[in-house]
């Protein structure tokens, strides 16, 4: 059954903008030749990552949302886990509305934040879910709860 997926990886900083281009058709081709079907590619740029990986501070962010299979999801994240220049992704599924398609390689511009990551990548194998926090509480709910007493015994 095809599903919507978004797979983001980041790409080794040394590559440099051209390199970093040429690696994004690489795993274009990649994904294409396991039948996904390539909806929208997103180049954020060069970017700080939260923590070092593989003695590495920055590299290049990349967004790709796609049509696939689930059978080829397994055959796609080997490939990358094995790819010379990519050294951490992230393959998930895509909730809400699949973009428009453009068929280009769209770039974030470095000083466009509403287009910059939110969060940093997590690691490769982890699944991330981000959920509304209900933060109203009811008087109910706090009566509810048992009060903690300190340490004379008074609450």
């Amino acid at each position: 059954m095809r599903r919507g997926y978004e797979l983001m990886y980041i790409v080794r900083p040394e590559l440099g903008d051209d390199g970093a281009r040429d690696e994004v058709r690489s795993v274009r081709g990649l994904l294409e030749a396991n039948g996904a079907e390539v909806v929208k590619t997103t180049l954020w740029g060069k970017r700080r990552l939260a923590y070092e990986v593989r003695h590495l501070r920055d590299g290049y962010y990349v967004l790709v949302v796609m049509w696939l299979d689930g059978d080829k999801v397994a055959p796609i994240e080997r490939a990358l886990r094995i790819h010379d220049t990519v050294f951490r992704h992230l393959l998930v599924v895509h909730e809400g509305e699949m973009p428009e398609p453009d068929g280009e390689l769209d770039v974030v511009e470095q000083g466009d934040t509403a287009a910059a990551p939110p969060e940093p990548v997590a690691e490769e194998g982890v699944t991330v879910s981000v959920a509304e926090e209900d933060t109203d509480v009811d008087d109910e709910e706090l009566s509810a709860a048992p009060a903690a007493d300190d340490e004379d015994g008074e609450s």
